[in-house]
């Protein structure tokens, strides 16, 4: 994926980190676990950034960090110049077991964190929405009738709705099956492309 960065100047950081460390504490010993340690990251907007590691080499803990669900135990991260506090609508982290609502439609789903939108400016969102994920004639069917990718573009379909300035994705294909898998990283890559998000 290709990244255009206004070339009259360095490209500045929408997300910064800088020395940042984290370690689990284990309840039953009272001792520390170090998954993270000085990490430094950079990534500009539009950016398309994949972090690569072997299982529990801590990059869940660092996608929660960012997202603002953990706290660092020491270290900086700012997201547009501003210190990450705690989660934000402006950046939505979509999770590896899924996050859709049983209880909701495909409609219903998307347009759950559709905020400050007239009822036809939402309306209007979800359909484009579900026009762009492949979901179209699905509106009206609940989480349990559909297959696992379908699940999957309900969740990126209710994150492009919410128009977040981030997406932090923790392997949200890795439950599929091999040639859905394919299909989805190829489709994230298409409509984040034509939505100028954001990706880690």
């Amino acid at each position: 994926m290709g990244v255009q960065r206004n070339m009259s100047g360095p490209p500045v950081p929408i997300v910064s980190v800088r020395d940042v460390q984290f370690r689990y504490r284990n309840p039953s010993t009272g001792s520390c676990v170090e998954v993270l340690k000085g990490i430094d990251l950079d990534i500009c907007e539009g950016e398309f950034i994949c972090i690569i590691g072997p299982s529990g080499c801590g990059k869940s803990t660092l996608l929660n960090i960012l997202a603002g669900f953990l706290p660092a135990c020491s270290g900086e991260v700012a997201i547009e110049g501003e210190a990450v506090t705690g989660p934000s609508r402006h950046r939505i982290l979509i999770f590896q077991e899924g996050g859709v609502f049983p209880w909701l439609t495909v409609r219903q789903n998307i347009e759950f964190g559709i905020v400050g939108l007239s009822r036809n400016e939402r309306h209007a969102t979800v359909e484009r929405y579900v026009k762009m994920v492949g979901l179209s004639g699905f509106e009206a069917t609940y989480p349990h009738a559909l297959s696992g990718g379908m699940r999957q573009r309900v969740e990126l379909a209710r994150a492009l709705a919410a128009n977040p300035r981030i997406l932090f994705m923790d392997e949200p294909f890795g439950s599929l099956d091999y040639l859905t898998r394919l299909k989805m990283r190829s489709d994230l890559i298409g409509i984040c492309q034509a939505e100028q998000k954001t990706v880690v």
